[in-house]
C-alpha cells in the first residue's frame, strides 16, 4: 500500500463540494493501493457544517487537525456580524455595504493574498514535515480553494523532493468573484505570481473541468481532468414512488444573486393562471437564497408557490433531490461561466430526474447534459423554452404516480469509485516518472 499525504482545509464537519471531493477520494483510494493521510484544520471557518459526513471517513485513516490563525472573527465584527463563519464565494460583496464593511472587504482583498486562510499554512506545514518524516509518503496532494494551501505543497515538494499534485477545484485568479473585489494592481500582480508559481512548479495539476485544462495546460508540466461526481452509496434504498400529489421543481444549495432569472419567475407566474398548476406545483429552494432573488420572486407574485427550506445535511439533500419531479440548475451569470461545472450537476444526474438547466448553451455543463441524454441547456432569456419545460414537466408528472427517470447510463462515468481509480492512475504516473 503506497502512502499519499493530502492537505485540505475543507474536511468534515465542514460541508459542501470541497469537502465531498476529497472525503470521497479518501474513502475509495485504499481499493486502488493508496493509503491516504489527511492534514486539515481544527475548528475551521465554514459556511455550513454537517457532522454526518464524518461517517464516510475510512476507519483507521489518520486525520491530523492543526491550529490556524484567521481574521474572519474580526472581519465579521467590522461588518456588524458575529462569529467567524463566511459566505460561500464571498456572497456578500455585491450587497450594499456600510463604510466599515467596505473597509473590511478592502483589507481582505489586499492584505490577505492569495486568501484569508493563509494563516493556516504555518501550522499545516509543521504538521506535514512531521508526517513526512514518520510515514515517507510517495506523493503529496494539496487542494484549493483556499489556493494558499498550494504554497505549502510547493515548499514541501522542494524540501523533500516528493512528487506534488496541486488540485484546483475552482480557478484561481480567474474565479468569478475576483472581478468584484476592490483589489489594487499590485495585489492582482502578487496573486497572479502565486498562481504562476504553483502551476509551473507542481509535478502535476489536477483540475475539475475541461475549461481549466485549457486555461492552465500551457503552463503546467502535466495536467489531468478529474471532475467531481456522485457516490452511488448515497443513492441506495430509494424508490421512485411519489409520496403525495405535489409536483416539485427543486434547487438544493445556495442560490446567489448572479443566479437570479426573471424569465423563470415570469413563466411560473403565467402558468399559475391554471388552477391545477397553482394548487399542485411548488418551487422548492433548499439552502441560503439571496435577498435579491426573494424580492424578484415576490415581485412576480409567485411567493405562494415557493417553499423555502434551510440548509440540510448531505444525506437529506440527496433525498430531497430524489423526491423531486425535476431539478433546477441555473448557471451563474458571470465572466467565464462557460467553464463552470458545479459539483451539484453530478448528483443531479445520478437522480435521473429531468433537469431545467439555464445558462450558456456552449459551456462545459451543457456538454455533459447533452452527453448523458438530458434536455439541452436553455439560454437565460429563453422565456418560451423555460415555460415549455415547466408545462411539459407538469403534464407528465400529473399523469403518473411515479417520478420520471430520464437520461442514459452515461452518468455512471462520474461515480466517485470510478473517478478515484482515475486519481490513483494519476498518482501512479507521478511516482513512476
Amino acid at each position: 500500500m503506497k502512502k499519499v499525504l493530502i492537505l485540505t482545509y475543507y474536511w468534515p464537519p465542514g460541508s459542501g463540494p470541497g469537502v465531498q471531493r476529497w472525503l470521497k477520494f479518501c474513502k475509495y483510494l485504499p481499493e486502488f493501493g493508496w493509503e491516504p493521510t489527511v492534514i486539515t484544520v481544527r475548528d475551521g471557518s465554514y459556511p455550513y457544517t454537517d457532522s454526518t459526513l464524518e461517517r464516510d471517513v475510512p476507519k483507521g485513516m489518520k486525520v491530523i487537525k492543526t491550529d490556524t490563525f484567521e481574521p474572519f472573527a474580526l472581519y465579521n465584527l467590522l461588518r456588524g456580524k458575529k462569529g467567524k463563519s463566511v459566505e460561500v464565494g464571498l456572497g456578500s460583496i455585491k450587497d450594499k455595504q456600510s463604510l466599515l464593511s467596505r473597509i473590511a472587504n478592502y483589507v481582505r482583498a489586499n492584505y490577505f493574498i492569495p486568501d484569508a486562510r493563509l494563516g493556516w499554512n504555518k501550522y499545516a506545514f509543521g504538521a506535514a514535515i512531521k508526517t513526512i518524516r514518520e510515514e515517507r509518503p510517495a506523493a503529496i496532494i494539496t487542494t484549493g480553494p483556499p489556493h494558499s494551501t498550494h504554497l505549502i505543497g510547493e515548499r514541501l515538494s522542494r524540501d523533500f523532493n516528493i512528487p506534488w499534485i496541486a488540485d484546483f477545484r475552482d480557478p484561481w485568479t480567474s474565479i468569478y468573484y475576483n472581478a468584484l473585489l476592490n483589489r489594487t494592481d499590485s495585489s492582482k500582480a502578487k496573486d497572479q505570481a502565486f498562481e504562476n508559481q504553483v502551476v509551473t512548479k507542481a509535478t502535476s495539476l489536477l483540475v475539475t473541468t475541461p475549461g481549466m485544462v485549457s486555461e492552465f495546460q500551457d503552463r503546467a508540466k502535466s495536467i489531468f481532468c478529474v471532475p467531481n461526481g456522485f457516490d452511488a452509496e448515497d443513492f441506495d434504498n430509494h424508490t421512485n414512488v411519489k409520496s403525495d400529489e405535489i409536483i416539485r421543481l427543486s434547487y438544493v444549495g445556495n442560490l446567489k444573486s448572479n443566479q437570479n432569472n426573471e424569465q423563470l419567475w415570469r413563466a411560473i407566474a403565467e402558468l399559475k393562471a391554471n388552477e391545477e398548476f397553482k394548487s399542485r406545483f411548488r418551487l422548492c429552494l433548499t439552502g441560503n437564497v439571496h435577498a435579491e432573488i426573494k424580492k424578484s420572486i415576490a415581485n412576480a407574485s409567485i411567493e405562494d408557490l415557493v417553499q423555502y427550506h434551510p440548509f440540510v445535511k448531505h444525506k437529506e439533500a440527496i433525498s430531497l433531490m430524489l423526491d423531486s419531479d425535476a431539478l433546477l440548475l441555473p448557471i451563474p451569470k458571470s465572466p467565464g461561466n462557460k467553464l463552470i461545472l458545479t459539483g451539484k450537476i453530478f448528483e443531479y444526474l445520478a437522480t435521473q430526474r429531468p433537469i431545467l438547466s439555464i445558462g450558456p448553451k456552449d459551456g462545459n455543463a451543457s456538454d455533459i447534459l447533452n452527453e448523458v441524454g438530458h434536455k439541452p441547456m436553455l439560454a437565460y432569456d429563453d422565456f418560451e423554452g423555460i415555460k415549455d419545460f415547466l408545462s411539459e414537466m407538469f403534464k407528465a408528472s400529473s399523469s403518473r404516480n411515479q417520478l420520471m427517470v430520464v437520461g442514459n447510463d452515461g452518468f455512471q462515468q462520474f461515480s466517485r469509485l470510478g473517478l478515484t481509480k482515475t486519481l490513483a492512475d494519476v498518482l501512479n504516473k507521478n511516482i513512476s516518472n
